[in-house]
C-alpha cells in the first residue's frame, strides 16, 4: 500500500505537466480570417487570406456579406466619401483601403464614419499579412466595425473582380476554433440570403475548408496532444 502511493505520487508531477501541455495546445485561438469574393453572375467565387486587427469588434459568427468601395482617398488619413446609395436598408458595405501615411485605427474610424460596416486594408509593394495595431487608446475605443489586413496582390484581384462585375459581392468569414467545427458542414450556397446589416442568416456561410478539423496547424496540435495522452497513459499503466 505504501509503495502504490508513494508510485502514483512519484507520477503526479508528470501528469499534471501533461494536463498543461494539453490545454495549451487545445486553447490556441486562431487568428486567420477569410474574404470570399462571389461573382453574382455566375456564383463563381474565390478565396483570400486575411488578418483581423487588434482593435474594434471581431467578426460575427455568421460572418459578413457586403460590397466592396474603394475609399477616396485611398489612404483614408483624411475623411473619406460616402458608400454610393444602397438599394435597401439591408445592403452593407466594406471599404477598401491603402495602408501607410497614417495609424490604423485612423483609417478604419474614418471607414465608419463614413457610413461603412466594415474595412479592409491592404498592403503596398508586398505580400506579407500584418496585424493592425491601435495605439491611441481613445482612438482604439471609438472603432466600433471589423477590420482584416490583405496583401497587396489581394487587392489587386479583388479590384479586378468588381470591375468585371459590378454586382459581386464579398463575404467577411471569421476563422473558427478547430473544436467548433465537429458539427460546422460546408454550406456554399451562391447566393446566400442576407438579413439586416448584410449579415448571413445560415451559420458558417460557405465554410472554408481550413475550418475543418484535420487541416494544417490544428491537425498537428490534435497529433501532439494525441501522442502526449498515448504516452501518459502508457507510464501510468505500464511503469
Amino acid at each position: 500500500m505504501i509503495y502504490a502511493r508513494m508510485h502514483l505520487i512519484s507520477l503526479s508531477p508528470p501528469v499534471h505537466l501533461v494536463s498543461g501541455i494539453s490545454l495549451l495546445l487545445l486553447c490556441i485561438p486562431s487568428s486567420d480570417a477569410l474574404i470570399r469574393a462571389v461573382y453574382n453572375h455566375n456564383g463563381i467565387s474565390q478565396d483570400f487570406d486575411a488578418l483581423p486587427s487588434h482593435f474594434g469588434p471581431s467578426l460575427h459568427r455568421e460572418g459578413l456579406l457586403g460590397h466592396l468601395v474603394e475609399a477616396k482617398p485611398a489612404n483614408a488619413c483624411q475623411p473619406i466619401d460616402t458608400p454610393p446609395p444602397a438599394n435597401s436598408s439591408s445592403t452593407a458595405f466594406i471599404a477598401l483601403i491603402q495602408r501607410y501615411d497614417c495609424p490604423f485605427t485612423t483609417k478604419v474610424l474614418h471607414a465608419q464614419q463614413a457610413g461603412y460596416h466594415a474595412a479592409i486594408v491592404h498592403n503596398v509593394d508586398s505580400q506579407a499579412l500584418v496585424t493592425m495595431l491601435g495605439e491611441n487608446e481613445a482612438v482604439k475605443e471609438s472603432v466600433s466595425i471589423p477590420s482584416l489586413f490583405i496583401s497587396e496582390s489581394a487587392s489587386t484581384q479583388l479590384r479586378r473582380i468588381f470591375h468585371y462585375d459590378q454586382t459581386a459581392y464579398i463575404i467577411l468569414v471569421p476563422e473558427c476554433h478547430w473544436l467548433s467545427c465537429w458539427d460546422a458542414e460546408p454550406n456554399c450556397q451562391s447566393h446566400p440570403q442576407r438579413s439586416r446589416q448584410g449579415l448571413l442568416k445560415q451559420t458558417f456561410p460557405c465554410l472554408p475548408t481550413r475550418c475543418h478539423l484535420f487541416n494544417g496547424i490544428h491537425y498537428l496540435l490534435f497529433g501532439l496532444t494525441l501522442v502526449i495522452w498515448v504516452v501518459a497513459l502508457y507510464v501510468l499503466c505500464c511503469l
